[in-house]
């Protein structure tokens, strides 16, 4: 991931290893009419170099800690997520909504961006787990439907890995142990509601319509982050 950010700084770090060699040489060469300049340059270019590369080490760690291209360019991954599980809606008599999922997402907005990545990574992990699992053959759209959105939804798990591991902090992580046992309960639940009663094809469709509004509120909340950061 970032693999142009790399590229630059393994750049940079040859550049200046090369520069740094070319002056030991012409210094060894000159070795029988060394001046004083010479001999403070002799003396200042290991270490120059040493801070250079310290320099670049501590940009590396910036870099590695701001790096998280679920946020910068998978926008259409993302809306490809939304598009897919629209595309599979069907009509059903119900109208039921389920609110049940409000209080977890409002939590979230004031939590810390390590503990919010953490919590989009597992939400899609939970729909990713509930369509897998599933017995699909009761819901109205066709598998290839089903594939293709799974599909999505782990490209973007494997995604945010890299920002959670990128904004890993032990602090963080001890303090999302509980939201993580909140989400774990509201997919259960969800589940309940949905594929276990009423079940059938009636079961699936409110399940796809609260995915929905799950990748919806999941979106927003990676644009929080993405303004908190500052970027577009």
């Amino acid at each position: 991931m970032c693999l142009h950010r790399k590229k630059v700084g393994l750049f940079l770090f040859s550049f200046l290893f090369s520069v740094s060699r070319n002056k030991n040489d012409r210094l060894q060469s000159d070795q029988h009419n060394v001046s004083t300049t010479q001999l403070i340059l002799c003396i200042m270019a290991p270490t120059t170099f040493r801070n250079m590369a310290t320099i670049l080490i501590l940009c590396s760690v910036l870099t590695s800690a701001l790096c998280c291209d679920w946020l910068t360019h998978y926008n259409d991954l993302r809306n490809s997520s939304l598009v897919l599980v629209r595309s599979m809606k069907c009509p059903i008599a119900t109208t039921t909504h389920l609110r049940f999922r409000d209080s977890l997402y409002k939590v979230m907005k004031t939590r810390e961006e390590n503990s919010q990545l953490r919590f989009i990574r597992c939400s899609l992990a939970h729909i990713y787990n509930l369509y897998r699992h599933g017995n699909t053959s009761a819901a109205c759209w066709d598998a290839g439907k089903t594939t293709n959105f799974l599909e999505s939804i782990n490209r973007q798990i494997l995604e945010l890995d890299e920002c959670v591991k990128s904004t890993h902090n032990k602090t963080t992580s001890k303090r999302y142990e509980v939201y993580e046992k909140q989400l774990k309960r509201y997919y259960r639940k969800l589940e309940n509601n949905t594929l276990l009663h009423p079940g059938g094809t009636d079961g699936w469709e409110m399940l796809r319509r609260e995915t929905e509004q799950d990748l919806i509120r999941l979106d927003q909340l990676g644009n929080r982050i993405k303004a908190r950061r500052g970027q577009h």
